[in-house]
């Protein structure tokens, strides 16, 4: 199958990429590239297209040229740099998300499958969200996802577009560089699996829901492999660690791995306020697994933090440590 993934060279859609390459499928990646490094490996099995999503003529141009038969949408400005420039991220977020789908559109591509966020979810969600509760984001990355799961829901009642989505919570794996609200997961595994010590931005007790990177690509492909008569709710939460572990959860399991780690903590009070008005504790997940068979296989900080450790240390240049 040809298939494209934008932000495929980032932090999901690298792992996606090698995913989809291993089942066969002819691959595609558009985007601004920005972490060659994370393909290096493969990319002279890929077909590497540079672009932006937010200008119509360019994903139009990769689409048709290549003609694609699905489409991972995956490239988008994360969650602090769309804080900081919200008039950027609603043209890459919101404008880019309409001209993918107007590709799939105009050029008949047949599947459509997009990334959105628990972000979607803030005020008043309370500390367990459904694929029910009331999405009323507080962000402009959330707020601009929120727009794209709509339309996502009317390309495919209007056009026919076999549209799905996965909402992920935190997303925890090596190398990732911008600091975000929950970053500190991630850090708090990579730091010392590299020797080096780490001071947390947040409080001990600081939790919110994660998942591990692998299994996030694990549900991009199992919803795209879903059966189309299955797919009701269309817009699905996706959940990973149960129960969602404190910051001192996670230092005592990379500690029991790594005993001479350093861990300090100076909470940021900026993301401190964050996580007074984010409450979320539970990202349930039942529609994923009931109409599609979802379930993650690292389900606790336990079972997480030795692969990490070993990803980080057997693949560095891989994720650009």
């Amino acid at each position: 199958m040809r298939t494209l993934v934008t932000g495929g060279t980032g932090y999901i859609g690298a792992e996606l990429v090698r995913h989809l390459l291993e089942r066969g499928d002819d691959v595609v990646t558009f985007g601004p590239s920005s972490n060659p490094g994370r393909i290096a490996d493969i990319a002279k099995d890929i077909a590497v297209v540079r672009g932006n999503t937010a200008y119509a003529s360019e994903v139009f141009n990769v689409v048709k040229d290549h003609r694609i038969e699905r489409i991972f949408h995956l490239g988008s400005m994360l969650s602090s740099p769309s804080q900081a420039d919200p008039w950027a991220s609603f043209q890459v977020n919101v404008v880019g998300t309409v001209n993918v789908l107007e590709a799939a559109r105009l050029f008949d591509v047949p599947q459509l499958i997009f990334t959105s966020t628990i972000g979607t979810f803030a005020l008043g969600a309370g500390t367990v969200a459904t694929d029910h509760t009331i999405q009323r984001p507080a962000t402009m990355y959330g707020s601009g996802k929120l727009y794209c799961e709509c339309l996502g829901r009317f390309y495919r009642s209007r056009f026919g577009l076999d549209y799905r989505a996965v909402r992920f919570p935190s997303v925890v794996g090596p190398g990732t560089t911008q600091r975000t609200v929950a970053q500190y997961n991630s850090w708090m595994i990579e730091y010392p699996a590299l020797g080096k010590p780490f001071e947390c931005f947040v409080t001990r007790e600081t939790k919110g829901p994660a998942m591990y990177f692998k299994d996030a690509v694990r549900s991009l492909w199992m919803l795209a492999d879903a059966p189309r008569e299955r797919i009701e709710m269309l817009n699905y939460n996706v959940a990973g660690l149960d129960p969602t572990p404190m910051a001192r959860e996670v230092e005592a399991a990379v500690r029991a791995h790594i005993p001479e780690a350093v861990v300090t903590y100076n909470p940021d009070p900026v993301i401190m306020d964050y996580y007074r008005t984010a409450r979320i504790e539970t990202f349930d997940d039942t529609c994923a697994r009931k109409e599609w068979g979802w379930l993650p296989e690292y389900t606790t900080i336990e079972a997480l933090v030795p692969d990490f450790i070993n990803e980080v240390r057997v693949n560095p240049n891989r994720y650009g440590l």
